[in-house]
């Protein structure tokens, strides 16, 4: 599992820090909602997604308040958000509409509170925003500058999709 990156812009590592940087709990996460819940493998991706002109891209987007301040983030390629959301919704979808924007934004919802419900300073005390969902090509998600940052891309069938959490511990 090479594809990830981790930066962790401030001396303080503390045992938390640790813990939230943790990829291996991110990649738990994402197996236990994308491949027991939807029942398809899920494996790390070499390649990570970003937006781009061809095709459209989607970014789902939870904030995180409290113990941790950040936000937690899927990119994904329109194809994939329509082959993730088809699979959540157990129907085919064929275009980029309302049902695929509720869709990612609800699938990276479970996701974020899935992972933080794995460290126990976080599940109570971290809370999730509603989702905001951006679909478009060449954008950038702007960010204040922050203590940590893991990204990781994984392949769940042909979509390929990239999570990037980051934030500050307080």
């Amino acid at each position: 599992m090479t594809s990830s990156t981790l930066s962790v812009e401030s001396s303080s590592t503390g045992s938390l820090l640790s813990t939230i940087t943790d990829i291996a709990l991110l990649d738990q996460t994402v197996e236990e909602v994308l491949g027991l819940m939807m029942g398809t493998p899920v494996t790390v991706c070499e390649t990570p997604i970003t937006p781009s002109n061809n095709p459209i891209t989607l970014t789902a987007v939870i904030g995180l308040a409290g113990a941790l301040s950040g936000a937690f983030s899927v990119v994904i390629n329109e194809a994939g958000a329509k082959q993730i959301t088809s699979s959540m919704m157990g129907m085919e979808i064929t275009e980029v509409d309302d049902t695929v924007f509720d869709g990612l934004g609800e699938i990276t919802n479970i996701l974020a509170g899935a992972w933080k419900m794995k460290i126990p300073a976080l599940s109570a005390a971290c809370l999730l925003s509603v989702p905001t969902v951006v679909a478009g090509t060449q954008y950038d998600v702007h960010r204040k500058s922050s203590t940590f940052r893991i990204s990781r891309s994984y392949r769940f069938n042909d979509a390929a999709f990239t999570i990037t959490l980051y934030g500050e511990h307080p």
